[in-house]
């Protein structure tokens, strides 16, 4: 190294080191200013005398009026209506946040049930939120709210965990009051299979004082009301000692009770000890031991895994009813194919049962069908909603004039649906839901909501594994339920179509120098992507994809390259615009073969050989100058040749594409030659070979004419290259 860089190197290091200790003693001295200003501050706090500012909660003011037949107890107060609750026989409390939203709503439902239920039922109300009151002191735990207990007597409260609407708060009080259904006749018990998944039957000594095990069996009535808001398990009691008989059930003396669970295709005795009923042990033996080929699913409207366990944990499909819950007539139906659907052994048990459901199920479609008679409103549902508790009965014979002018009749069933869920590998779940509850799972499935306002009984088949749905388009009837399950068993259905199309832009959105890309739905697919006359080029994306609004910006840059031919050599061209397109494959179903597994993707179609599509590959980064490529690789030669010497910037980069031209001008003329060798021959001259060759020669004029505009614009490039616009470049392939 010379002397001079040298020495100027050493002046420069130790400039530096002197600026490195000065600016260490600096941080050092802040650092102590620092800790004295922080103690000075603390110890001032620490001096001031005086208690802490606290901010006291506002007054508490009730929810309900003061004429209210609930007795509100908006300060927290919980001493006085507890002593209520264990004098009264059945009691209702609502536990409550004056902020919460759900408790506003459900405070107006369960003041029409304490007037329904007056004099029946003691129903209160506790703000629970006052820091003040006693709940708060005493329920620290309650962390979420509104929550509801029903109270038997002096027994420990039942938790309703049903959702917050009248209908299923009525069932519960229901439930309440008649935890237990008294069984005379072997009819009785038919009738409650029927209209229920489970029945747990109990038959007692009650020539004793205290017959043992029933208390336990009516404890276990009630808390298993916590788990089943809709009652599926039906607890009775056999009073008949004939009945119980004829059901194969006699009492000896060691054993002083019998209790049996009842399912649609076994009975199960529970296995005593000891001649005593543990509540505990009884609940888990009925919740594991039941079973039912159709199932109610009730999410509570939080967040939870319901869907998730039911639908999509168990790997199989699924026929799903989305139904009124006051309506029984179709959810029994959907039981009637489900009992035949699993009907594997032709077992006289399951066809007894089909048939008095059959009984039942026409019974309440001719009560409904008279209902709506006397309403004057038979194709409308006004009268359906307000007609909750239709009771089945026998049709008689003033009904008849109703049957034949509904044209009803009874509906055979197909002897290939029986056993059918054992003779294949696409069995079915089947499951019925609240439509009126969650119609955002209807929406969610494509259903929109103005056909939910027009028709709110829907049955699709979903099917998680192949990551589809079908939706039954036939009017719900028996005969077209058990059609669809057999043609879905068969492959025969096409997927459930769902398009949601996004708000037109006004054309002042998209002026003139602005670039706009169309985002199209699935009903455009068809015309604007499988346009046979254009390329297409689509980007699929979803919601919430991150990487897909990084892609999109590509998409958008290419997409402005691609919109105005304005160089001199394009305008005599008679060249298409490339058609670019998005579209969410979440909201939109396409058919298979224009589905995608991955997000973003973008796919190019081709002009006139949309089944020759290609998918940019997702292993190449996503950049301007690599989707250009890509793009241009996939066009018609001719199209390929005019784009590429649009983006062409130097003298290079249009020698090259003149060498392309002329190579394709050279194969024309060769075909040309061939073409006039094959007319010489007498046998061969025909119209079609002479338009053949009048084409190529109208493609060599043409490729003439492109060289000459490349020779031209060559020349006029000053110094050789045009601006760069494109650092990146691009790659023109054959």
């Amino acid at each position: 190294m010379p002397q001079g860089e040298k020495q100027v190197l050493t002046t420069t290091l130790h400039r530096y080191s002197r600026y490195t200790k000065y600016l260490l003693t600096i941080m050092l001295y802040f650092g102590e200013i620092f800790v004295i200003i922080l103690f000075a501050f603390t110890s001032y706090a620490s001096l001031q005398k005086g208690a802490l500012r606290v901010q006291f909660q506002s007054p508490a003011v009730p929810l309900l009026h003061s004429n209210a037949t609930v007795r509100e107890f908006y300060e927290g107060d919980i001493a006085v209506p507890f002593f209520t609750v264990l004098q009264s026989d059945v009691s209702l409390v609502l536990y409550y946040a004056p902020w919460d939203f759900d408790s506003q709503l459900a405070i107006q439902d369960f003041e029409k049930i304490a007037n329904k239920y007056k004099g029946q039922v003691f129903c209160t109300s506790i703000n629970c939120w006052v820091h003040s009151g006693l709940c708060k002191k005493t329920f620290l735990k309650l962390r979420s709210f509104p929550l509801i207990l029903g109270y038997v007597g002096a027994s420990r409260g039942i938790q309703y965990r049903g959702p917050l609407q009248y209908d299923y708060l009525d069932k519960f009080v229901q439930s309440l009051l008649t935890p237990l259904i008294r069984i005379e006749t072997v009819a009785d018990l038919n009738k409650l299979l029927i209209q229920s998944a489970v029945v747990v039957t109990g038959f007692f000594n009650f020539d004793l004082a205290k017959p043992k095990g029933f208390y336990p069996f009516y404890t276990a009535s009630l808390r298993y009301l916590e788990y089943d808001s809709r009652k599926t398990v039906v607890f009775a009691v056999i009073t008949n000692p004939s009945a119980a008989q004829r059901l194969g059930i006699r009492l000896s003396m060691p054993r002083q009770f019998d209790l049996r669970l009842h399912l649609w295709n076994e009975t199960l005795i529970y296995p005593y000890n000891d001649n005593a009923i543990d509540t505990s042990q009884l609940l888990q033996w009925i919740h594991y031991r039941s079973h039912s080929p159709m199932q109610f699913i009730s999410p509570s409207g939080r967040k939870n895994q319901v869907i998730q366990r039911y639908l999509i944990e168990q790997q199989r499909p699924s026929l799903i009813l989305f139904t009124p819950s006051s309506i029984l007539s179709y959810q029994t139906m959907v039981k009637e194919v489900a009992l035949n659907y699993y009907n594997c052994v032709s077992s006289p048990r399951i066809t007894r049962l089909i048939q008095e459901s059959e009984i039942q199920r026409d019974a309440m479609e001719f009560s409904r069908l008279a209902f709506e008679r006397q309403c004057g409103i038979s194709e409308k549902r006004k009268c359906l909603s307000n007609n909750i508790s239709i009771n089945a009965h026998q049709p008689s014979k003033d009904d008849i004039s109703v049957e034949e002018k509904c044209e009803f009749s009874y509906e055979p069933i197909l002897p290939k649906l029986e056993g059918l869920g054992c003779r294949t590998n696409r069995t079915l779940n089947f499951f019925v839901i609240d439509s009126h509850q969650y119609p955002n799972l209807l929406i969610n499935l494509g259903y929109s909501s103005k056909r939910i306002n027009q028709n709110s009984y829907v049955v699709f088949v979903v099917d998680p594994m192949a990551e589809s749905h079908y939706a039954m388009t036939l009017p719900l009837t028996r005969q077209n339920l058990q059609n669809f399950v057999i043609n879905y068993t068969e492959k025969r259905l096409r997927r459930f179509h769902r398009s949601r199309q996004k708000k037109q832009k006004t054309k002042k959105s998209c002026y003139a120098g602005r670039v706009c890309i169309e985002e199209i739905s699935a009903d455009d697919f068809t015309t604007i992507v499988l346009d046979p006359l254009y390329d297409a080029l689509v980007l699929y994306k979803k919601k919430g994809c991150v990487f897909c609004e990084i892609g999109a910006r590509f998409f958008l840059k290419i997409s402005q390259m691609f919109s105005s031919p304005s160089s001199s050599i394009l305008k005599k061209t008679n060249v298409r615009q490339i058609k670019f397109a998005t579209i969410d494959a979440e909201e939109n179903i396409l058919p298979w073969q224009y589905t995608v597994d991955k997000f973003p993707t973008i796919i190019f179609y081709p002009a006139h050989r949309k089944h020759d599509s290609r998918i940019y590959p997702h292993n190449l980064e996503l950049n301007e100058a690599n989707l250009l490529n890509f793009t241009l690789s996939h066009l018609s030669l001719k199209n390929r040749i005019i784009w590429f010497t649009r983006f062409c910037q130097d003298t290079a980069c249009l020698q090259e594409a003149q060498r392309q031209i002329d190579a394709q001008i050279i194969i024309i003329e060769r075909n040309i030659r061939r073409s006039r060798n094959h007319l010489l021959w007498p046998e061969n001259s025909d119209r079609k070979s002479v338009a053949k060759i009048q084409n190529y020669v109208k493609e060599r004029h043409f490729f003439k004419e492109l060289g000459y505009s490349v020779r031209k614009a060559v020349v006029d490039i000053p110094g050789g290259h045009k601006p760069d616009e494109y650092r990146d470049g691009i790659v023109l392939l054959a």
